[in-house]
């Protein structure tokens, strides 16, 4: 199974910077990185002094009763991004995550919600969950904070 792990896509996030502010009506604002922010435009920790961006963001493109938005961090300006999809991102690999699947109508797959701790294999989690044939895709969250890490699909 090819599983692709999708950061804030670039088009997005350049809507977003052009407009000046993020899709919720909020200022597209500069702000000194600290270092320990998690970028999820490029899965990199941002470096202290580097321009970000804090945007409240969902993955969502159309209105639905799972929405779920929430504050992240992304570089001010475009950057590289994250090509390499087909690997689990580093930065995220030790963390407590929430794994939210969703079936292929797009309703949440409670079944197969899980949580994980920093010392779980979260490629295998993700792995199990995406072989359930009920399970079309699933949203990586933050177990501490909530908020969005990236995108899997097969």
């Amino acid at each position: 199974m090819g599983i692709h792990y999708t950061p804030i896509p670039a088009d997005r996030l350049n809507a977003m910077r052009t407009a000046g502010e993020d899709e919720h009506g909020n200022k597209w604002q500069l702000k000194q990185a600290e270092g320990w922010e998690p970028l999820r435009c490029c899965f990199q920790r941002a470096e202290p002094g580097e321009e970000i961006a804090l945007i409240c963001y969902t993955p969502w493109t159309e209105p639905s009763p799972w929405l779920e938005a929430g504050p992240v961090f992304v570089h001010h300006e475009e950057c590289a991004g994250y090509h390499d999809t087909d690997r689990y991102p580093d930065l995220f690999l030790n963390n407590k995550a929430i794994l939210n699947p969703f079936d292929h109508s797009g309703a949440r797959a409670y079944d197969h919600i899980t949580f994980l701790d920093r010392e779980d294999d979260h490629v295998a989690a993700v792995e199990h969950i995406l072989n359930q044939p009920e399970v079309a895709y699933l949203h990586a969250r933050s177990r501490e904070a909530g908020c969005f890490h990236f995108l899997v699909t097969p």
